[in-house]
């Protein structure tokens, strides 16, 4: 096969491929790897995954929306704030021990929908634009207070 492709020009991209001059993704290793396995797909155990996962995402869709909501009231006061943003990202009195923050909105969620990982990636995003005026606001005043002295 390999001498008859060789010799014929249109299929240059086949031989390339049979010669193994373009390294295969990951992506394609683990389609074919799926494709070639002859063990039976339990196809229900992949369907109550992904239900799992849209079941996570909708958790954190409305977590990180009561927070916005609570971030959005003016008359908290700036403890509160600072109480209820540390308990977001789980920064929390040393010796409690409650796991690791959570480092991507997307973790553990990857498999759900293109719409709701984009709706999640937005409505974290509007949060931790949130967080960062609320710390221009503080450098801002201490600069301020700083040019007074």
């Amino acid at each position: 096969i390999l001498s008859t492709v060789t010799g014929v020009h249109k299929y240059k991209w086949l031989k390339q491929n049979v010669q193994g001059l373009y390294p295969q993704s990951a992506l394609l290793n683990t389609i074919v790897e799926f494709a070639l396995k002859e063990e039976p797909v339990d196809v229900e155990k992949m369907r109550k995954c992904l239900l799992k996962q849209l079941e996570r995402a909708e958790v954190r869709l409305e977590g990180i929306d009561t927070i916005l909501k609570l971030a959005a009231k003016n008359f908290l006061l700036p403890s509160v704030q600072y109480a209820m943003f540390c308990g977001w990202q789980r920064l929390i009195p040393e010796g409690a021990n409650i796991g690791e923050p959570l480092t991507d909105c997307l973790k553990d969620v990857d498999l759900i929908p293109p719409f709701n990982r984009m709706l999640l990636e937005v409505t974290f995003g509007k949060l931790y634009a949130w967080a960062i005026q609320n710390v221009r606001n503080i450098l801002l005043d201490a600069t301020a207070k700083f040019k007074e002295l």
